[in-house]
């Protein structure tokens, strides 16, 4: 097991290293520049140039790269060239409300997933199974964002339910004015999720209800609750495997969402940094996303191990 996790470890060192290099280059050839939002109208060049030098831009690109990965490594990310603060703090701040977005949208979608997902393979033609397919096509279909300004105009200013911005209302409030304020952003971002887990779970089960380990149970008169331990049992890798890459995507596929709710997290701190062109930002957020998405699928992949043995030897 020893060596399986440090194989895993070892192959997240390219993965990373790539990302960097994408994140960089990409910047790079971005329109604009962040020199100029930094300038009065009468600057100089005399001024530009200070300013390139001031922020390393005046530097080849090879160098900028190096400084920036060395400065990374210490855990690092620089200074905002808009606000004039340090990455960390606006980033690990934004970063707690992301989990928590993330977190709400995780219980939504896997929780209700599971249970539309199974009822529906055990019940083909159940209005429940209906409202899977529904929801299935729906989820896949339709994009976060889109379903988000929906959600707002139906729960917000139609019927006045739910608030349709922030994290908190005017003056601050307990867990349950953030609870109130979470319910909209996290079912938006966990519609996908929803849509994708619900049809796997759902054709998982109805495939192992069909297989001859189960005939042989039925046979024997094992319980309902007997036969789904095993049927759930036997789902897990699939189940961890799919939940991996989708838990990724809540953290890192909600930018829209943040921005359409003013959601105070990560997503909105790197629009907010291509907008102002705040390369810092921009990197940092990027950076931070990818390597959470790289760590859960290492966690995934030990579950998978530890489920399944037979991974272990893959």
């Amino acid at each position: 097991m020893a060596g399986f996790i440090l194989k895993r470890c070892l192959l997240m060192i390219p993965t990373l290293l790539g990302v960097t290099v994408i994140v960089f280059l990409m910047l790079q050839i971005v329109p604009g520049d962040p020199v100029n939002s930094l300038l009065s109208p009468d600057a100089t060049e005399e001024d530009r140039q200070r300013i390139e030098q001031e922020l390393g831009l005046d530097k080849s690109l090879v160098v900028q790269y190096f400084s920036w990965i060395g400065n990374t490594l210490q855990g690092d990310f620089g200074r905002s060239i808009i606000k004039q603060l340090a990455v960390n703090d606006l980033l690990f701040d934004a970063l707690g409300n992301t989990f928590i977005l993330a977190f709400g949208a995780a219980v939504f979608a896997f929780s209700l997933s599971l249970i539309i997902g199974v009822y529906s393979a055990y019940h083909p033609k159940s209005w429940i199974a209906s409202l899977g397919n529904i929801i299935g096509l729906t989820g896949v279909s339709i994009p976060n964002f889109w379903a988000a300004l929906i959600l707002i105009g139906i729960f917000s200013v139609m019927l006045g339910w739910l608030p349709s911005a922030g994290m908190k209302g005017i003056g601050g409030g307990g867990i349950s004015d953030t609870i109130t304020h979470l319910i909209l952003p996290a079912i938006a971002v966990g519609m996908t999720t929803l849509g994708v887990m619900t049809r796997m779970i759902r054709s998982s089960v109805v495939d192992l209800l069909q297989k001859d380990f189960i005939i042989t149970l039925q046979a024997k008169g094992a319980g309902t609750f007997i036969i789904l331990m095993h049927v759930l049992k036997n789902c897990t890798p699939t189940i961890l495997t799919v939940a991996g890459l989708q838990v990724g995507y809540l953290i890192g596929g909600s930018v829209l969402v943040e921005t359409v709710f003013s959601w105070p997290g990560v997503g909105q701190l790197i629009y907010q940094g291509i907008s102002q062109r705040d390369f810092p930002i921009i990197q940092a957020g990027v950076l931070v996303i990818s390597i959470l998405f790289v760590l859960i699928n290492l966690i995934v992949d030990i579950l998978h191990a530890v489920v399944d043995p037979r991974i272990r030897q893959a």
